[in-house]
């Protein structure tokens, strides 16, 4: 991961006790490499709907700016 702070491991770590983590993608742009990734879920379901992702340029846990 390219961010500063170490709240993704330290989450995940404590998610480990209910068998979950944090969900990341893998980014081929720059800076590449793996990234936090934020799913949302589909309020109205339509035809052709999907959610979408979003990928934080800050740390929601501790709000540190990651590389850019």
């Amino acid at each position: 991961m390219s961010d500063p702070c170490n709240c993704i491991e330290a989450v995940d770590e404590k998610l480990k006790e209910r068998n979950t983590q944090l969900s990341k993608a893998l980014v081929f742009s720059q800076p590449a490499g793996e990234r936090l990734m934020i799913a949302t879920e589909v309020v109205e379901k339509k035809r052709g709907a999907r959610a979408t992702v979003m990928f934080p340029s800050f740390c929601p846990f501790c709000g540190i700016k990651y590389a850019a």
